[in-house]
């Protein structure tokens, strides 16, 4: 079949494309406070917090509480435990948090510095993504992750830019490895979906070596990537193994008309 595939863009651009637009700000605008969202993410979630589509990815597009940093993790935990501390001093010795409740605020960036938080593992919120503030005056600054068995003084570098982290949340959704919340928001907003085999998405003819390939959370041997067909309104996901490069499988979106 003769189509002509889009590989490079990003995914507020594959968004866009694909019907859905930017809505009204105001929602980011009343919570940013003296926070200053990267250029990148600003223009995602001004897209995303109005569809569904990421209800259940790792990127947070929630309406409350889209801007929240580490330091504000950290002074609820101080409130929720202080009581306690002051009734058992060696509990309060055992709290990695005690350490803050005794210093004044402008003194924790010398135990760790703070952190826009940006998302988590959705299905057991063991793992949170975050920026560092330093970067934030950055378009697209790196991302970095927080398992809660680590120390909070421990983040360790995840993507290189929050465009990259973006399409590996959205590559990983339209998967479907893990939930169903994309095939079945996409159904309701009129898009086609097929599972495609190997076979069947090499008759696509779409140029592999121009995909770019993100490594998927939810499938520790797998890469995904996807390619987009304007005309024809078709979004391919195509998932490798990452150990011996053959392609798994796919799945192919497709709607008639982009309103």
């Amino acid at each position: 079949m003769s189509m002509s595939f889009q590989y490079d863009f990003t995914v507020t651009e594959l968004l866009e494309k694909m019907g859905y637009t930017k809505g009204d700000d105001k929602i980011l605008n009343d919570q940013q406070k003296d926070i200053v969202l990267p250029a990148v993410l600003h223009d995602f979630l001004s897209v995303a917090i109005h569809t569904d589509l990421f209800s259940t990815s790792d990127v947070w597009v929630r309406k409350r509480e889209l801007i929240r940093s580490l330091y504000d993790d950290i002074e609820e935990n101080i409130e929720d435990e202080k009581e306690y501390w002051e009734k058992d001093k060696k509990a309060a010795r055992k709290s990695e948090y005690y350490r803050f409740y005794k210093l004044p605020k402008e003194q924790w960036k010398d135990i760790v510095p703070n952190y826009l938080l940006i998302g988590s593992d959705f299905s057991m919120g063991v793992i949170e993504f975050g920026i560092c503030v330093t970067d934030l005056d950055q378009d697209d600054p790196p991302v970095s992750m927080h398992h809660e068995n680590d120390s909070i003084r421990k983040w360790r570098p995840y993507t290189n830019s929050v465009s990259e982290f973006l399409m590996l949340v959205f590559c990983d959704a339209l998967s479907c490895d893990m939930y169903d919340t994309v095939m079945d928001v996409l159904e309701k907003d009129g898009w086609d979906n097929k599972l495609l085999s190997k076979d069947e998405i090499n008759r696509y003819a779409i140029d592999l070596n121009s995909v770019k390939k993100y490594p998927s959370f939810y499938d520790g041997n797998a890469l995904l990537g996807c390619a987009y067909e304007e005309d024809s309104h078709t979004l391919l996901l195509i998932k490798w193994n990452e150990t011996t490069g053959e392609i798994i499988s796919g799945v192919a979106y497709s709607k008639d008309n982009i309103s």
